[in-house]
This record gives structure tokens, sequence and C-alpha cells, in this order.
């Protein structure tokens, strides 16, 4: 499985380290203990206020929920929610998580799907605009060798040439810019 983005790899890491160490026989906040010190960005941030607060007197479930109502990465909110309900059930998250974990992985693949079929999509508009370009220019070279002393054919003029394949490069440029934003934009 292969994400694009930092926080999609760091809440699949969490995930699993949670699942097995729960699966271990350690308890919740054991397992969140071990993941706020690993290392994984917004998901160890998290978990590391969460047992802060708790040591200073706080109920581990109720800062969970204090936590929940905080954070905007959907993901997180949702292992939040598991890992509440794991708290009031006695502890069985193995399911939730491994549910959570699919399901992100799901969601990555469709991610990725999309952003594949946006690029056939470009290749294939890119594609037009070359065999476009290819075609004006021969237009143009085949008028510039009809020139019989004082008689001429002009099929395509220079300047109608120069606005087609500048065209062409914005319409490449254009496309180009919209795969950058759209990956950039879209794998978060």
């Amino acid at each position: 499985m292969s994400f694009s983005h930092s926080e999609d790899k760091d809440m699949m890491i969490a995930l699993r380290l949670l699942q097995m160490m729960v699966g271990a026989g350690a308890s919740i906040e054991e397992a969140m203990k071990s993941v706020a010190d690993s290392g994984l960005g917004v998901v160890s941030k998290s978990f590391s206020g969460i047992i802060e607060r708790s040591i200073d007197g706080g109920d581990i479930s109720s800062e969970i929920k204090v936590e929940q109502g905080n954070v905007k990465y959907k993901p997180l909110k949702k292992l939040l929610s598991i890992l509440d309900m794991g708290i009031a059930s006695g502890g069985s998250l193995g399911e939730g998580l491994l549910n959570l974990a699919n399901m992100l992985d799901a969601e990555e693949k469709i991610k990725r799907k999309s952003f594949l079929k946006k690029i056939a999509l470009a290749s294939d508009v890119l594609t037009y605009v070359s065999m476009f370009s290819v075609v004006v220019i021969i237009f143009y070279l085949m008028s510039d060798m009809m020139q019989y002393g004082a008689f001429s054919i002009t099929l395509i003029s220079h300047e109608t040439v120069q606005s087609l394949l500048m065209f062409s490069v914005l319409v490449y440029v254009l496309i180009m810019l919209y795969i950058k934003l759209n990956d950039r934009g879209k794998m978060s």
C-alpha cells in the first residue's frame, strides 16, 4: 500500500501499531503512549496532548472526546472515536482499527484511480494538441514551398502559424499546471 501524503502514512502506521499493541495485550493508554512517542506527525501530537492532559488529572475518555472536537483531519477523528468506544467497551479495538485501516486503504486506491484517469485525459488532449500543431506546421511549410516567382500560394500565413502554435503551447502549459495542482490538492 502506497500513500502519497505523510499524514496518511502516519495514520496507517499508527493504526498498525495500535492493532499490534492492543492485540498483544497492552492497554489502550499504553498503545496511545507508544504512538505518541513514535513521531507520527499529527497523530502523535494529538495522542501526546491527550496523554499529557489525562496525566494532569483528566479522564482519558473525556480527553479523547475533547481532542476529537479539536481535530480537523477526518481519519484521526474516526480513530479517536474508535478509541473512545474501545475504552467504553473495556478495550476491544481490533475490529474497529482493522475496519478503519481497510477504509483508508480503499479511499487511497480510489484517489489514485481518479488521478490516473485525469492523467490519461490530459495525455489525450496533449496528443490532439500535438497533432494539431504538426498539421499547422505542415500547411505552413507547404505554402512556403509553393513560391513560383511572382505567383505564390499562401495556405496559411506566418502570423496565423505563430498564433496557433502559441495557443498549443498555452494549452499544454495549462494542462500541466492543472495536473500539478490536482496532484497536490486532491491527494491530501
